[in-house]
């Protein structure tokens, strides 16, 4: 048994992958952001650490992530329910370039309509009836 604390998360694993995938080590990521210390960002790889908030963006372009879900994926994890309370306030929702892309194909497909989307099965292809 360790007595290590960590604060593993789902946006851990996140980051993690990605920076596998983008082939980036705990030095390149120091070097590319303000924190300097690959020390600091291999336990927030761990999930040892916290990503400090004012980085998300800076890890987000580093690691080939939307800027928008990654912060979402924060905001829930550290903060939860509190993009629930700040959206209505800034008049809009976070949506994800993903997102951005599913509405303006539902736009497309719509044809100027206002059909509504239809989720039959969650696992399925979503589509749009037309009534």
């Amino acid at each position: 048994m360790t007595d290590k604390k960590t604060c593993v998360s789902r946006l851990h694993e996140i980051l993690d992958r990605a920076f596998c995938d983008a082939c980036k080590s705990d030095e390149q990521i120091a070097r590319e952001t303000i924190i300097g210390s690959a020390g600091f960002v291999k336990l927030i790889r761990r999930g040892a650490a916290k990503l400090p908030l004012q980085f998300v963006s800076t890890f987000a372009d580093i690691a080939n992530l939307d800027v928008a879900y990654l912060m979402r994926v924060a905001l829930d994890e550290y903060h939860p329910g509190l993009l629930n309370l700040v959206e209505p306030l800034i008049g809009g929702v976070m949506l994800s370039h993903a997102e951005k892309k599913l509405i303006e194909s539902f736009r497309f497909i719509a044809d100027g309509s206002d059909d509504t989307p239809v989720v039959i099965d969650r696992d399925a292809v979503p589509a749009i009836i037309k009534t």
